[in-house]
């Protein structure tokens, strides 16, 4: 039998508080095609999944299923919005081609700060 503790009931009650705060925003996305950034919701999908991974090593099997409820909205969140973007801008192109694009240019967006900020710090030590 397993046996649940106080701290696996309220990690799942969080979490269960979490994905129902979710639902209103996912109604919205499947609804009235309103888009979420894709890699902020995939990227916390991820996360969330490794959390669920993490309850399940320390036995808290109740906080897990809860965790991969939330992962699991994240995820329909992230792939629901990437739907919405490719139905109203790029009709013709297939959710593979439209996952591609948006990351080439998340990729040059990271490149792009991450010069800025190595630029700012060896502008810094040249007037030092």
């Amino acid at each position: 039998m397993i046996e649940t503790t106080w701290q696996d009931l309220a990690i799942t009650g969080i979490t269960i508080l979490f994905a129902v705060m979710l639902l209103p925003q996912l109604r919205d996305v499947l609804s009235r095609g309103t888009v979420l950034n894709f890699f902020s919701a995939l990227f916390t999908s991820i996360l969330g999944y490794s959390m669920a991974l993490v309850f399940a090593t320390l036995g808290l099997w109740i906080a897990m299923a809860g965790q991969a409820l939330v992962a699991t909205v994240w995820l329909l969140l992230a792939y629901f919005s990437l739907r919405n973007v490719r139905n109203h801008m790029f009709p013709e192109e297939t959710l593979a081609s439209v996952v591609l694009d948006f990351f080439t240019v998340w990729v040059r967006g990271v490149a792009f700060v991450v010069a800025g900020s190595v630029k700012g710090i060896f502008s810094r030590i040249d007037r030092d």
